[in-house]
């Protein structure tokens, strides 16, 4: 079948990438000398409650589990030298695992739409008939059900 849909419902691989590279980045930044355990934190902590505001845990349970794990670990951390790296590591998965988890539940969130538009495009064509559509710059004409 022929994905006729706008491109903006089209599910792709695009933001799983995007949100494994920016954790990639926030790794690489968390790992320089200059780098301050009370900012990764910070953004760790807003990272989550962000995820949390977009309820995360209703559509993708493990990454909202680790984000919360790995911020209670990353504030755990503190003290010495080596601790406040350990913090600023558990912060930056936390903060990985939280736009991970946005990241799944924004591609459910549009899946559900995909279908749910599926089924009322299907509920308004009759079988006999083809639906025409004027065709746009973003989309196409839904194929007619047989």
């Amino acid at each position: 079948m022929i994905n006729r849909f706008p491109a903006a419902l089209r599910l792709s691989s695009r933001p799983l990438a995007a949100a494994g590279l920016s954790a990639l980045l926030a790794l690489a930044g968390c790992a320089g000398k200059n780098a301050k355990p009370g900012t990764t934190l910070a953004e760790a902590e807003t990272a989550v409650a962000r995820a949390e505001r977009a309820r995360i845990g209703d559509y993708d349970p493990a990454s909202w589990k680790a984000a919360r794990e790995n911020l209670a670990q990353a504030r755990a951390s503190s003290g010495s030298k080596e601790a406040d790296i350990a913090s600023r590591w558990f912060a930056a998965r936390a903060k990985a695992d939280a736009e991970l988890g946005m990241v799944r539940a924004e591609r459910a969130r549009l899946s559900a739409l995909t279908m749910s538009l599926k089924r009322e495009i299907a509920a308004l064509s009759p079988a006999a008939a083809p639906v025409v559509v004027p065709e746009t710059s973003d989309s196409a004409p839904p194929e007619a059900t047989p």
